[in-house]
C-alpha cells in the first residue's frame, strides 16, 4: 500500500504571490472581478415580500420553468450537485410527499389535519435528509 502523500502548506510569501498573481489576472481580464458576497437575508426578504404579490395558481407555468432551471438536468451530463440545487429538489419531494399525505388521509375518509402533524411526519424527515 502507499503511503499518502504529506503536503506543505505555503508559506506567506506564496500566498502573497498568488494574490498579486490573481489580481494582476483580473486586470488584464483573464479572471473574472470578484464577486460581491450575497447578503441572504436581505436576498430572502425582498423576495419573500415580492412574491405576496405574485399568484402562484396564474403563474404556475413560471414556477415550473424556473424549477427546471434550478434542478440538474436528466440529459445525463455527470455533474456535481450543489446545494441550490439539493434545496429545490429538497421543496420538490416536499409538494409530492404532501399530495401523498393528503391523497391517503381523503382515503382514510378525512378531510381536515393537523399542520403540526404534517411538518413531522412529511416536511421535517426531507428537510433533515
Amino acid at each position: 500500500m502507499a503511503a499518502k502523500r504529506k503536503y506543505k502548506r505555503m508559506t506567506i510569501k506564496e500566498k502573497e504571490a498568488n494574490k498579486r498573481f490573481r489580481a494582476e489576472m483580473r486586470e488584464e481580464g483573464v479572471l473574472p472581478p470578484v464577486k460581491p458576497r450575497l447578503n441572504r437575508r436581505k436576498f430572502a426578504n425582498e423576495v419573500n415580500k415580492e412574491f405576496e404579490d405574485f399568484s402562484v395558481y396564474e403563474n404556475a407555468l413560471y414556477i415550473t420553468e424556473a424549477i427546471v432551471f434550478m434542478t440538474p438536468s436528466n440529459t445525463g451530463i455527470k455533474k456535481d450537485i450543489d446545494l441550490q440545487e439539493i434545496g429545490v429538489l429538497k421543496m420538490m419531494k416536499i409538494a409530492m410527499e404532501i399530495k401523498k399525505y393528503e391523497e391517503n388521509l381523503i382515503k382514510q375518509g378525512e378531510t381536515k389535519y393537523n399542520p403540526m402533524d404534517l411538518f413531522e411526519e412529511v416536511v421535517n424527515p426531507i428537510r433533515d435528509l
